[in-house]
């Protein structure tokens, strides 16, 4: 299943997901010893990957404990999404609220990812009290549990060599060492998450970076991009990195949420090593062929 090539069906949905350009991502991606994520959400570049074994990581306890679950006991949280489902078919909205308030009283995995797959555009938003906000989707009915149940199961086995952990970034690339490989997808630089309340620290994350490059780690990030006429720019300090790439990577769903128009969304990904030159020779239509070169790290 590792490098797979095709669209592969979300069984977290995550805003700021990299699905969309997932297999054009992994076209980048080196060899390596292992492979870690320590911004996890969606893990949508999991199934591509092409290093087995590694290490995924994200603060959020919920979505940890959810995909621990899915590797572990997929029976156990198909079934336990089908129950939630049919009770919603029979009982109606009501019953989504009341699993809203269930999980922001007990964090429980399972009306996590019956939330996900029921709100409205399946935005995953928490308040400023750390509590789940987002409303029922009104005119879906959310995933059918025979479909979702075979979603679940294809990434137990995609999953199947990978260790979750709840953890800050940091603890887990600190277990880094040369030969791996790390995917970064952080919330933008200047930006707070949706998921909580803090901003990464910068200063401290682009030490984080240069410490890989000292221990010969290689990395890929997406950092920064445009959505419509916003800018997000953040730029990397040059010399943290080799090579850099446009992408488009698809629509806004927030300006859909608040039916504005339809943004374009681009975004910045770095690499701190150079990938073959036949990738920037041969880049499909959603990659900026125009990148700039960087050969300032010895990897």
């Amino acid at each position: 299943m590792l490098g797979h090539k095709a669209n592969f069906p979300p069984v977290i949905k995550w805003s700021g997901s990299k699905r969309s350009v997932a297999k054009h991502l992994s076209a980048y991606l080196p060899e390596g010893k292992r492979y870690f994520e320590p911004f996890l959400g969606g893990g949508a570049l999991l199934p591509f990957r092409n290093i087995a074994t590694g290490l995924a990581g994200d603060i959020i306890p919920e979505l940890i404990n959810l995909w621990n679950a899915i590797k572990i006991t997929p029976e156990l949280v198909a079934k336990e999404y089908r129950k939630r489902w049919i009770k919603l078919q029979k009982e109606g909205y009501e019953i989504f609220y009341k699993i809203r308030d269930d999980f922001n009283r007990t964090r429980n995995e399972h009306d996590f990812l019956f939330l996900t797959r029921t709100c409205v555009n399946g935005l995953i938003r928490y308040n400023n009290k750390g509590e789940f906000n987002n409303s029922f989707h009104l005119t879906r009915p959310g995933i059918n549990p025979e479909n979702l149940k075979e979603v679940i199961f294809q990434w137990h086995l995609v999953i199947k060599g990978i260790d979750f952990y709840n953890c800050d970034y940091r603890d887990l690339t600190s277990q880094t060492m040369k030969g791996d490989f790390v995917f970064f997808d952080p919330p933008y630089g200047g930006t707070k998450g949706r998921y909580t309340k803090e901003k990464i620290d910068l200063p401290e994350f682009f030490s984080e970076l240069d410490r890989l490059n000292c221990r010969n780690v290689k990395w890929m990030l997406t950092f920064d991009g445009q959505a419509g006429d916003r800018n997000y720019s953040y730029d990397l300090p040059k010399e943290l990195y080799r090579h850099k790439i446009f992408m488009k990577t698809g629509h806004s769903p927030f300006t859909k949420l608040m039916n504005t128009t339809i943004d374009d969304v681009k975004e910045s990904v770095y690499l701190n090593f150079n990938p073959p030159a036949k990738l920037t020779a041969t880049a499909p239509d959603n990659i900026d062929k125009e990148a700039t070169l960087f050969a300032t790290i010895d990897m």
